[in-house]
């Protein structure tokens, strides 16, 4: 009896039952296989947990009902898997059931309308070792097939892997760098010419920093999605780590320029919608720089490290239209790095001091002061703070440095609660940076001083901006509130020169509001800067604030803000920055 050539299992059953059909003329025809734990066909393996599972059968149902659901069927195949060898029986209706073991691989099931023959029967035997053994082939073949797909599988994704970034599914850097280094060749072969572009996503650190990487890493995700709606024959897209991007432009023309514009365009439209995680929604902008290859390198490195630098200038300037890189970048650069070692090299050797500048009441009493960061540059003299904070923002170091003055400051009202105090002072004040700002543990790393230092926490207040607050503004009230619960002060500095919104402010629980110099300076001259002054002075009085005056320097100008309604002041007028030694002579 012809089992067939068949490897699929399935296959190759199914032509056997056939030739049993019609050769012995069956009513039905069941085989039933032995499966392992996982449901695959096996060898009986008992200690290994195999079991024996409906399988096929001819016709495929009984007026439409499978075959696996008929409970004579059922039952008989059990009792055939416990006995292990060949039995019969007679149904009510009439017919036959025969079953017969699969040596080490199934059973079979025959319904007839007639008992068959002893001698059939014993013929059968061989003929089902034959089946064993082809049911071993079939299995062992499929395992194979299965094996080899799974592994193709693996390899796949194992090369998608190698090439792709884990978390956005675009080019990871390894690939656009060997991408550029194609695009660079074919460039100079065929005299075309090609751009990277690098990206960096605005303020996404504080936002990551702050609400955690499972929202930072959605907001990169849908970012990666809407980029990847940018990819072309001649355009890949790739992470290259972090919050930033790279973009290889292949193929230009000789509109080159305008092309990338229109890109930038692109993506800076992409940002336009905000990026909406849980019930939060994120407004992000990037900056971008670009290289030209071959025109400006023909190496990987290079062309990455100058869209690098130029995306950093972009940055700086805070422009979306994205910067070229030119040469002079990489030379202020290295200016910059050099200036940043000498300021960690001033703040190891000592050379930042912090200077005081007294702020007096109406009577002229010192109410408290400033404390002004002063740094005395080894070869150059005195820097101006005006050019190496923002630097030192850039670099991290002004964490550094924040940290320094912060300590410092605790320090030095530690001495100044040993002297004999005027009633009349209250507190010295320190300017706190975005970065500061921003760090999650912030509110501690400034209780933690005033304890160490062992100082009322009252003597010390922080200074920030008006446009650091805005930024950070649901944070801000969080943290000033919190610090003012453990009696620390916020005085908002530089008010009127940024957003200027009575629904911001009034939220902020800040003690201080500082009129900036700029409407100071001549405000006996200009309507426009004592109108300004004057409703800034009704704003605070309104939201219970203090008022002061900063960069009073004339009488006149200190007259024209008591008529007012401005009682406390700091400028040249009462006195500059001073050493603290000097401060403390003041004081006294």
């Amino acid at each position: 009896m012809a089992i067939g050539n068949k490897l699929d299992l399935k296959a190759m059953l199914k032509i056997f039952l056939k030739v049993c059909f019609n050769r012995l003329d069956l009513t039905s025809a069941h085989i039933y296989v032995y499966c392992d734990q996982s449901g695959m066909p096996s060898k009986l393996l008992p200690l290994k947990g195999t079991s024996y599972q409906y399988f096929l059968s001819i016709p495929k149902n009984k007026r439409g009902q499978s075959w696996s659901k008929s409970s004579i069927l059922t039952n008989f195949a059990r009792q055939l898997n416990s006995s292990q060898k060949t039995l019969s029986f007679q149904c009510e209706n009439g017919q036959y059931l025969f079953g017969f073991i699969i040596p080490d691989y199934g059973l079979l099931t025959f319904e007839t309308h007639y008992a068959i023959a002893d001698e059939v029967q014993k013929a059968l035997q061989p003929i089902l070792q034959k089946l064993a053994t082809s049911c071993y082939t079939s299995i062992v073949h499929d395992s194979l097939v299965k094996e080899v797909l799974s592994r193709q599988l693996i390899e796949e994704k194992v090369a998608f892997q190698a090439q792709h970034d884990g978390l956005t599914h675009l080019f990871n850097r390894q690939h656009i760098n060997h991408l550029l280094g194609n695009a660079i060749e074919d460039a100079r072969i065929n005299n075309k010419i090609g751009s990277v572009l690098f990206i960096d996503l605005n303020r996404f650190k504080p936002i990551n920093d702050a609400m955690g990487h499972t929202v930072g890493d959605k907001i990169l995700l849908t970012l990666a999605h809407r980029l990847h709606s940018l990819s072309s024959e001649h355009i890949d897209i790739g992470r290259f780590g972090g919050d930033q991007f790279t973009i290889l432009l292949k193929n230009l023309k000789d509109d080159y320029q305008e092309t990338i514009n229109l890109l930038i365009a692109q993506i800076n439209q992409l940002l336009t919608a905000p990026f909406v995680i849980d019930t939060n929604s994120y407004k992000l902008t990037c900056s971008i720089g670009y290289s030209l290859f071959p025109l400006q390198s023909s190496t990987v490195n290079n062309l990455i490290k100058f869209a690098d630098i130029a995306m950093y200038e972009a940055k700086r300037a805070k422009t979306q239209q994205g910067k070229q890189y030119q040469r002079v970048m990489s030379e202020k650069i290295k200016r910059r790095l050099a200036y940043v070692d000498d300021m960690k090299q001033g703040l190891e050797q000592g050379d930042f001091k912090l200077y005081y500048q007294a702020q007096y009441n109406h009577h002229g009493d010192i109410i408290g002061a400033e404390a002004l960061l002063r740094w005395q540059h080894p070869v150059h003299g005195k820097e101006s703070p005006a050019v190496y904070i923002p630097i030192a923002e850039e670099s991290d170091l002004i964490l550094a440095i924040g940290q320094w003055v912060l300590e410092q400051a605790c320090r030095d009202i530690k001495k100044l609660e040993q002297l004999s105090l005027p009633e009349s002072f209250n507190k010295i004040a320190i300017n706190i940076s975005a970065k500061q700002l921003i760090q999650h543990d912030f509110q501690e790393i400034v209780l933690n001083a005033v304890k160490q230092n062992d100082i009322p926490a009252k003597r010390l207040a922080l200074e920030l901006t008006e446009n650091l607050l805005v930024e950070n503004i649901e944070d801000s009230i969080k943290l000033i509130a919190s610090l003012k619960e453990n009696a620390i002060d916020c005085a908002i500095d530089d008010f009127g020169t940024g957003y200027s919104s009575l629904t911001y402010l009034k939220r902020i629980p800040a003690s201080v509001l500082k009129i900036d110099r700029s409407f100071v300076t001549n405000i006996a001259q200009s309507s426009e800067s004592a109108a300004i002054a004057s409703m800034i002075i009704s704003l605070g009085k309104t939201l219970n604030m203090d008022i002061l005056a900063e960069g009073v320097e004339t009488q006149e100008e200190l007259n024209c803000l008591k008529e007012l309604g401005c009682f406390h002041y700091q400028g040249f007028y009462f006195s500059g920055p001073l050493p603290f030694d000097e401060f403390a002579k003041l004081l006294n």
